[in-house]
């Protein structure tokens, strides 16, 4: 399998021709083997470049397999945002820290406008303390994170 949930139990497979001696598997999670066909546990969801190289008498050659190996999990709702009070007009630049491999974002900025966009900018015209909510989905379901309070926008005054 090259894709799934955590934890994900992987069987690499050597089809290197050229009748290898060795084998140096780096799984691209900081872990490695010298096994021919190995299998590893991926604990962690994330994306994972899988590199192998062999050698025989006469050489080595290494193969990457970029982003290869895909492992879900149930995403963790996450945000921060820049900056998060100041005088109206304000601009926020919101950023998306969930953890999970979400595929989908829906945001809620306090104010009835919401966006979709993993990483959006909203502006607030109004003075105010707002609540910001963010869900984030994958194949593996959804997470909600609510800030109370989080913008606080205050009136220009002259």
């Amino acid at each position: 399998v090259t894709s799934g949930k955590a934890p994900l139990n992987v069987k690499f497979t050597d089809t290197s021709t050229g009748t290898p001696a060795a084998w140096k598997w780096n799984f691209g999670d900081g872990t490695s083997s010298t096994q021919q066909n190995p299998v590893h546990k991926y604990s962690k969801a994330g994306t994972y470049t899988v590199i192998l190289t062999v050698k025989n008498a006469v050489g080595s050659n290494t193969v990457t397999k970029t982003d290869y190996i895909k492992v879900t999990a149930k995403p963790v709702a996450e945000f921060s945002a820049t900056p998060t009070s100041g005088k109206a007009p304000l601009t926020v630049a919101f950023t998306d820290t969930s953890t999970g491999l979400p595929t989908k974002w829906k945001w809620n900025f306090g104010d009835g406008a919401s966006s979709t966009i993993q990483n959006p900018k909203h502006k607030y015209s109004k003075a105010g303390k707002y609540t910001v909510t963010l869900t984030v989905t994958n194949a593996k379901g959804s997470n909600t994170i609510t800030k109370t309070d989080y913008i606080k926008v205050t009136t220009n005054t002259k």
